[in-house]
């Protein structure tokens, strides 16, 4: 072990910043300074911490690097099916509209495919109904807090 961590802390002690010989406490050693009463512990007094106020202890087990749990992320079974039910679907779905589009898949010749103007007007008044129930409470309020002649 190197010196010069011992001269760093000497010279702290000599000039009155630490008040005890380090490098005796740290390697069990008598103080090497005459007036230095003998150390039974490191003081903890000497803190810029309010009074009363405690440190938390050292964690005893690593949390960044933890053996027992090897995933990161810990999803729930239900998810992971969700997630491939949801996928599956969405696969199949691209799939049977590519076929359908170059004709590899044939319709029934009685099947009728929804009528696809109309869907325009019907979301136009689905949402202006939407908006009127939005609305209603708001208009209430106001016409409490307007003047009456």
């Amino acid at each position: 072990m190197s010196s010069n961590w011992v001269l760093a802390l000497d010279s702290l002690a000599s000039n009155g910043v630490i008040d005890f010989d380090a490098p005796a406490y740290l390697l069990d050693q008598p103080a090497r300074y005459v007036g230095n009463p003998p150390m039974e512990r490191l003081p903890n007094e000497l803190s810029l911490l309010p009074e009363g106020t405690t440190i938390k202890q050292q964690p005893q087990k690593d949390s960044f690097n933890n053996p027992d749990n090897n995933n990161m992320v810990q999803n729930p079974a239900w998810k992971k099916w969700a997630l491939g039910a949801i996928l599956t679907t969405l696969i199949g779905g691209t799939i049977g509209a590519v076929l359908l589009k170059k004709g590899k898949i044939k319709l029934p010749k009685n099947f009728k495919m929804p009528d696809m103007t109309k869907i325009k007007t019907n979301l136009k008044n689905v949402g202006s109904t939407i908006l009127t129930y939005i609305k209603k409470p708001f208009i209430w309020i106001g016409n409490k807090f307007k003047k009456t002649p």
